[in-house]
């Protein structure tokens, strides 16, 4: 049997001029955007995303297929998460409702990870996931990342739990 096609895609930073097709990205998303506080995807959730992302040295990427359409977003940490150097932090990766179960998240995760290995200084890459995600743990775990630690309760009112992967071998 042949693994899941998923159609080509190109990762392009994004910022608040393309406010009106992320809204409609996050909109798509909110059976994941349930699992927490804020279940309505609203412009001024996009913006803090955005928001948060920058100051915390990320790169926010839109995920588009061959067609041009926006079908998810990765915002990547690439190093110097939580003043660690040697750890990458990946702090979304959302896929549009239309857009799952092609193997895209799993390709778009590949691509990101190929990025960060690119720094020799990177040994880790860590991500959390809200506990009541089951879905996002077995996708996660199927890719290589296992939890570290207990779950925590954050600041928005959810509990998540810290996932990482070594990539020096590690």
């Amino acid at each position: 049997m042949n693994p899941p096609q998923h159609p080509s895609f190109e990762l392009v930073p994004v910022d608040e001029t393309q406010l009106e097709p992320l809204l409609a990205l996050y909109r798509q998303c909110e059976d994941f955007l349930a699992l927490g506080p804020q279940p309505h995807a609203s412009a001024a959730m996009v913006e803090q995303d955005l928001r948060l992302s920058h100051d915390a040295g990320g790169v926010f990427r839109g995920i588009y297929d061959a067609e041009g359409r926006l079908t998810g977003v990765l915002d990547v940490i690439p190093a110097g998460f939580e003043g660690d150097p040697a750890v990458a932090f990946i702090e979304l990766l959302m896929i549009g409702s239309p857009y799952r179960g092609r193997g895209l998240g799993e390709a778009v995760l590949g691509a990101a990870e190929s990025e960060i290995r690119a720094n020799p200084a990177i040994r880790e890459i860590q991500l959390g996931v809200q506990v009541n995600n089951p879905g996002a743990l077995r996708f996660w775990g199927r890719m290589g990342y296992v939890v570290i630690g207990e779950p925590e309760d954050l600041p928005d009112g959810t509990t998540a739990v810290r996932l990482s992967k070594r990539i020096d071998g590690g």
